[in-house]
């Protein structure tokens, strides 16, 4: 070989070399650059169960994909939720985004924990177009500022098992609250099973409440507080849901019979859809947040075969339903606001909700251009229908209060220890549980 073209060749090999060398430090350097670049945000929320946290750990992976600087580690916290975040933050240790629940919205806004959406975005009125307006409300503190963007909604209804409907000789749940909480005993009769499941929580309470003509509870004063549990409906309401339990469950039990209502726990439960689910009750009063869960948990158990929805039944007020929002809040004092907003616009945003709540099948889109969607679930497609029968649509908490959480806690727990408390004495006192009802309410509100 000529010694020209040995060196025409020692040099492209050595170009070659040269420019791989360049080629591999380029790579590493921009690799190292990334890594570097790489914003940690932590987010939370409570995981309402198994299936929620799969599919927020399927959204989060996506929103990676399109953003692979800002990594999130996600803390789903499943007790003590909103508790919990408060007192993380005197620690410096609240997460970068997390949950709040409409009924503590006002908790958090008047702490300062929660950076206004406002002072982070610069199209503020045309993002809060994009949402139902009454979604919006319950996070919108004094100064007019939006604190967050809500990732989803729900709507309470009455699930029911078809079988048991069939097996009791009914073709519908009866429309009103005399006729569906008579017909308790008689599904249960002929079909061998609790007809209902319920948590005895607020919501149901306040619920039948409204329908029996109770005023919108306003829970801002100690004589506000006392004047609506003195309330003629109201008592009724709480009289009615109380003997439901001492004669559907406790003189059920004593005399032998299988109870025609029961808490989760009562049938090896933890909540009033695993009960559902498990067929272990035929009427159960749950929200949307279900439905997934149902499909995940339960596949066999399927929706418009063997289980439907029911608008839930009316009273001499009319029928009233409540809706249920959480928002994506930004840690006011978070060291990567930007990027924890990015995340929470994102999966609260079209996008994240397109594939999270629509078809994950989550829960309903808070996002109004996505209520028509192709791919929405049936189930939920047929709550939203169900709308229009509604006379109206509380959004939760269902009180005049700055401290709904707290308030909605007592309410849940006294309610609780009297229903636990009649297993053993057999009967409960009325006017004991309004009194105790208020008082306790008054405590939480000083």
């Amino acid at each position: 070989m000529p010694l020209n073209t040995r060196i025409i060749l020692v040099v492209a090999v050595l170009t070659i070399i040269v420019i791989g060398l360049l080629a591999y430090t380029l790579y590493t350097t921009q690799k190292q650059t990334q890594q570097q670049q790489q914003i940690v945000i932590r987010f939370s929320g409570w995981g309402a169960g198994e299936t929620e946290v799969r599919n927020y750990e399927k959204a989060i992976a996506r929103f990676t994909e399109k953003y692979p600087n800002i990594i999130v580690k996600y803390e789903p916290i499943s007790q003590m939720y909103h508790e919990n975040i408060l007192s993380s933050f005197p620690a410096g240790a609240a997460p970068d985004v997390f949950y709040v629940d409409s009924s503590w919205a006002s908790i958090f806004i008047e702490q300062g924990v929660l950076k206004p959406i406002d002072d982070i975005e610069q199209n503020i009125t045309l993002l809060k177009a994009q949402y139902y307006e009454f979604l919006l409300q319950p996070f919108i503190g004094s100064d007019g500022k939006l604190y967050g963007l809500p990732k989803d909604w729900s709507i309470l209804y009455l699930a029911y098992n078809k079988q048991c409907l069939a097996q009791a000789g009914l073709t519908t749940v009866p429309g009103d609250w005399s006729g569906f909480l008579a017909s308790l005993e008689i599904v249960t009769d002929k079909t061998g099973l609790p007809a209902l499941v319920d948590h005895y929580h607020w919501r149901t309470f306040v619920t039948i409440a409204l329908s029996y003509g109770a005023p919108f509870p306003d829970f801002s004063s100690e004589q506000s507080i006392k004047s609506w549990f003195n309330n003629e409906a109201v008592k009724k309401a709480l009289r009615d849901y109380m003997d439901l339990y001492l004669n559907g469950y406790v003189r059920r039990v004593e005399a032998g019979k299988v109870p025609y209502v029961v808490l989760p726990r009562d049938v090896d439960s933890g909540w009033g859809g695993e009960a559902f689910g498990k067929q272990k009750a035929c009427f159960t009063l749950e929200g949307s947040w279900m439905i997934p869960f149902i499909r995940d948990q339960f596949p066999n158990f399927k929706f418009g075969e063997q289980w439907d929805i029911a608008v839930l039944p009316q009273g001499p007020a009319g029928r009233i339903t409540l809706a249920f929002t959480v928002i994506l809040g930004i840690n006011s004092r978070s060291s990567h606001v930007n990027e924890a907003y990015q995340f929470a616009k994102y999966i609260a945003g079209k996008e994240g909700q397109e594939f999270l709540v629509v078809k994950l099948g989550q829960t309903l889109p808070s996002v109004k251009e996505l209520a028509n969607h192709t791919d929405l679930w049936p189930e939920h497609r047929k709550t939203l229908e169900q709308l229009s029968k509604y006379d109206e649509v509380y959004v939760w908490p269902v009180m005049k209060s700055n401290k709904a959480g707290v308030i909605i806690s007592t309410i849940d727990n006294i309610l609780q220890s009297y229903v636990a408390n009649m297993k053993e004495t057999k009967t409960y006192d009325l006017n004991n549980l309004v009194n105790d009802l208020v008082n306790g309410i008054i405590a939480a509100i000083k």
